[in-house]
């Protein structure tokens, strides 16, 4: 995303992301099964995808006003919002490994994006910061709703993925067309490289794979277990884009592993 970002606004770049997700999606699955138009009347996709556009643009608005580690540490403080929306609306319970996870998985983010540094959450602006928490709010909810539709035995989850893109896409198109340029400028091939790219193996296939998982996990695992996306973004910077990676980071990366574990262990005890 950061390199594409150099080649393409990041409001045109979300739509044409999720605008291609469904395309490749829906081609995956007419290869195998036809695509049922009717799973728009179920009111869950609409829900699903304005949570999931809700998130993209407000995270997109927020990080134009404050700075990227403010907002990674925001967002990712969705594990807390998950695990309390799960027990409140799922009935998930909150083991004593959960618990202790929680705060462990919140420590790791801030040392992971500040290297244990505070001044790196400095310059931020208070309306940037709320519209990248709302954002990780939106996911919140967008989690707890994914696994009770993934949790009914008759939901097929390639119909799933192919409309719930289709929605986002949707709701997301208005923000592109009045904010982004993609009307104004063509785009240069190394723009649609990295737009094809996310939507195929940063999109699509996570969902797929996301989906599948959440029938067998809680909704707060599959929260904590997603901050290995931040530990993976933070070592592939330094290595790819060159990024310094602290120490602080490191030992930041380390304790969302044992988040990880912990909440791995409150499931399995559980079943």
């Amino acid at each position: 995303m950061k390199v594409g970002l150099e080649y393409v606004d990041p409001y045109s770049f979300a739509f044409l992301r999720l605008l291609l997700a469904f395309v490749f999606s829906f081609v995956l699955l007419r290869s195998g099964q036809r695509p049922r138009v009717g799973m728009l009347r179920d009111w869950r996709i609409w829900a699903l995808g304005g949570f999931n556009a809700g998130g993209f643009i407000l995270q997109y608005a927020g990080i134009a006003l404050t700075t990227a580690s403010r907002t990674a540490l925001l967002t990712q403080s969705n594990v807390v919002v998950t695990a309390l929306v799960s027990w409140r609306l799922l009935g998930e319970p909150m083991g004593p490994a959960s618990l202790i996870a929680l705060p462990v998985a919140i420590l790791g983010v801030f040392l992971l994006v500040t290297g244990g540094d505070l001044s790196a959450l400095s310059g931020g602006q208070a309306m940037g910061d709320l519209l990248v928490l709302l954002a990780g709010w939106m996911w919140s909810f967008f989690l707890v709703l994914n696994k009770h539709m993934v949790s009914k035995r008759e939901t097929s989850i390639p119909q799933m993925v192919v409309w719930v893109m289709l929605v986002t896409a949707i709701a997301t198109a208005p923000f592109a067309l009045l904010l982004g340029t993609m009307t104004r400028a063509a785009l240069p091939w190394e723009g649609w490289a990295a737009v094809a790219y996310t939507a195929a193996f940063c999109t699509v296939l996570p969902y797929v794979l996301f989906a599948r998982a959440q029938r067998f996990v809680s909704a707060t695992l599959a929260a904590v277990v997603l901050l290995i996306e931040v530990v993976v973004a933070i070592i592939s910077s330094a290595l790819m884009l060159g990024e310094q990676l602290a120490l602080g980071s490191g030992l930041g990366a380390a304790l969302i592993c044992v988040s990880i574990f912990l909440a791995s262990r409150s499931s399995s005890s559980r079943q």
